[in-house]
């Protein structure tokens, strides 16, 4: 799965919009937040799944975008959950824990609700 970078900035204005249009439309927004988070970790899925031996310039603005996408803990509960999705679905259920683990500080984004394991749980996350 790839998109451009002006995909990414698309799906993050769409996402700024989604989650500035209020509480009424949160059951909507979530799905949307869902979509836009599982394709903007696309960019970061080959890495942590082992195929890429480094992390890319994509995948760390794609994780920029995330993080910017979730500003409640239950926004980031929710994309934590649809990027482990993604993360499982586009490995092949392989997770390379440590590589996972490592993408905020590979890419100097200060982010703490991306999944690092196959059985990450997200509903822990703050």
């Amino acid at each position: 799965m790839s998109i451009s970078m002006t995909s990414t900035a698309a799906a993050v204005a769409v996402a700024l919009l989604v989650v500035a249009g209020g509480a009424g439309q949160a059951a909507a927004g979530t799905s949307d937040l869902c979509g836009l988070a599982e394709t903007a970790f696309g960019e970061c899925t080959a890495y942590v799944a082992g195929g890429e031996p480094a992390v890319s310039r994509r995948c760390c603005r794609a994780l920029g975008d995330i993080r910017d996408l979730a500003a409640t803990a239950a926004e980031r509960r929710a994309v934590c959950a649809c990027i482990l999705s993604e993360m499982l679905a586009a490995g092949d259920g392989r997770v390379d824990s440590g590589r996972a683990a490592g993408l905020p500080a590979a890419c100097n984004v200060r982010v703490g609700f991306i999944p690092t394991s196959p059985n990450f749980n997200c509903f822990r996350v703050r």
